[in-house]
């Protein structure tokens, strides 16, 4: 029973101070509306893919443990598509548009497992650079391998394409309106709490009774003066009836 209570208390505190949440998710939503619109770089996204292999592609007779060997090769050649000898070369064949270090942040290359194909992406604060860095990037590299390698070939699988409509991939502003929301949800509620502890007057029967201990047999309402007057003039009035109704009798008997 005292669990109900607590929890009626709750809610009924919840319920008094939902200004204080409503106010708290607006204010945490247009802070981040105002930071995702108005102040967040947006980050593109480009990705090219390509085929490594340890032996020449063009030979038809290749083995399994040729294909082996490439597996394990993979890794090696992911490290060398954003080592320093590509990335400076990537660097000078945009004509030096992206200095060195943009080009290293930028650029990421993930592998599968078992699988030949290496992804490279590229983010950047414009589409059109993500695309010229991963295109560039994955050029280089088919250029550069058997130089590097002294054996190996690499074949460009697909080349990112760039379009003048392309979305950003972050921030991602639905995401992070949910979670402002949230958060103000939760901002709101714990002033609420933190008001209510705080909060030593007395607000209802309840919460009389629980500060003094004692039983509670009845309340009275309360009146302001306003309310008092007409009550007064009535028994004034009644009185001054009484009265003048007396000295008539006691005039007729006389």
């Amino acid at each position: 029973m005292e669990e109900l209570i607590d929890l009626k208390r709750i809610f009924g505190a919840i319920s008094r101070g939902k200004w204080y949440i409503l106010g708290a998710i607006g204010l945490c939503v247009c802070i981040m509306s105002i930071y995702l619109w108005f102040i967040a770089t947006p980050v593109y996204q480009s990705k090219t893919q390509v085929l490594v292999n340890q032996v020449d592609s063009s030979k038809t007779n290749i083995q399994a443990q040729d294909v082996q060997a490439n597996l394990q090769l993979v890794d090696t050649y992911s490290a060398i598509v954003t080592s320093p000898r590509i990335l400076k070369e990537v660097e000078k064949e945009l004509g030096n548009k992206y200095s060195r270090e943009e080009i290293a942040n930028a650029v990421q290359v993930n592998s599968s497992s078992n699988s030949q194909i290496i992804e490279i992406t590229a983010e950047y604060s414009s589409a059109k650079g993500a695309t010229e860095i991963v295109n560039k990037t994955a050029q280089v590299f088919e250029k550069q391998i058997p130089n590097i390698m002294n054996f190996g070939d690499v074949t460009i699988l697909s080349q990112a394409q760039y379009s003048k409509t392309q979305a950003p991939v972050k921030p991602h502003k639905s995401l992070m309106l949910t979670l402002s929301f949230v958060i103000g949800a939760i901002i709101g509620i714990m002033i609420i709490f933190v008001q209510t502890i705080f909060d030593r007057t007395i607000k209802s029967v309840e919460d009389l009774q629980e500060a003094l201990g004692l039983t509670v047999l009845g309340t009275v309402n309360a009146f302001e003066p306003e309310q008092m007057e007409p009550e007064k003039n009535i028994e004034e009035g009644s009185f001054r009836n009484e009265k003048k109704n007396r000295t008539e009798a006691i005039n007729r008997v006389q």
